[in-house]
């Protein structure tokens, strides 16, 4: 009897065992081991979830656009950045609003300059091309002389670009003499913008009586100006 006893604990023990064996087994590879307690052909599917393709993702503009279209923006896009010395730097800044894009920053460029720059532009049609003035220029020019070189440069990023930006010029820090003559020279541009149907942002305005912003030359922006102007970077819809 005892000897009976003693097998059927063996038999219990063995059983156990093999039950706690298969739990573990199921557990870490559950496609390929079949539970016992189950017949033959009935195991558990498991699925993988859907890949998702078709995510709502914000425009430059606020309007939607999908995964497959912001895929295909970011292969085919440049921002073509154009200016004199005041964007130096910019590129890091601006490339946090176009971060699908590749950046390409040409500072130093000067007004009549940047017409042949943009001429000569191996860019297509889709890619954006943002040119900031500066006001070495409106030191040495007529008014006139500006606005005829602004309208020459208007029409040529125009016919380059089907996303082309104009910004203001930036005012010096506490020059009363040439700081009205930037304000015309920026309204005069503005016109033009509106005539051609060309993007026109406003930086004038933010940094009008901003010092801090400015370094002690006046001319140049320090790093919390630069870090502004980044954050005023356009936010067109692109064509």
């Amino acid at each position: 009897m005892e000897s009976n006893a003693l097998k059927n604990e063996m038999e219990n023990n063995i059983n156990s065992t093999k039950e706690q064996i298969t739990q573990i087994s199921v557990e870490h590879n559950p496609k390929q081991i079949q539970s016992h307690t189950q017949p033959a052909g009935i195991l558990k599917t498991i699925r993988k979830p859907n890949k998702i393709t078709n995510i709502n993702l914000p425009n430059f503009d606020g309007s939607k656009r999908t995964t497959k279209e912001k895929t295909k923006n970011r292969k085919k896009r440049h921002v073509f950045l154009i200016g004199d010395s005041i964007i130096q730097g910019q590129k890091i800044e601006f490339k946090r609003g176009f971060d699908e894009h590749k950046i390409l920053c040409r500072p130093k460029i000067r007004l009549p300059e940047a017409v042949h720059l943009v001429e000569d532009l191996r860019c297509k049609k889709e890619d954006i091309v943002i040119v900031l003035g500066g006001t070495r220029e409106l030191e040495h020019k007529t008014q006139d002389e500006i606005s005829l070189q602004f309208e020459a440069l208007i029409h040529t990023v125009k016919n380059k670009s089907k996303n082309p930006i104009i910004t203001s010029i930036l005012p010096r820090r506490n020059d009363v003499n040439l700081n009205p003559q930037i304000l015309l020279t920026n309204e005069k541009v503005k016109e033009i913008c509106a005539g051609k149907g060309v993007m026109y942002l406003d930086l004038m305005s933010h940094y009008t009586g901003q010092n801090y912003l400015f370094k002690k030359g006046g001319i140049h922006l320090n790093k919390v100006g630069q870090a502004k102007l980044g954050s005023l970077r356009p936010s067109p819809r692109l064509n």
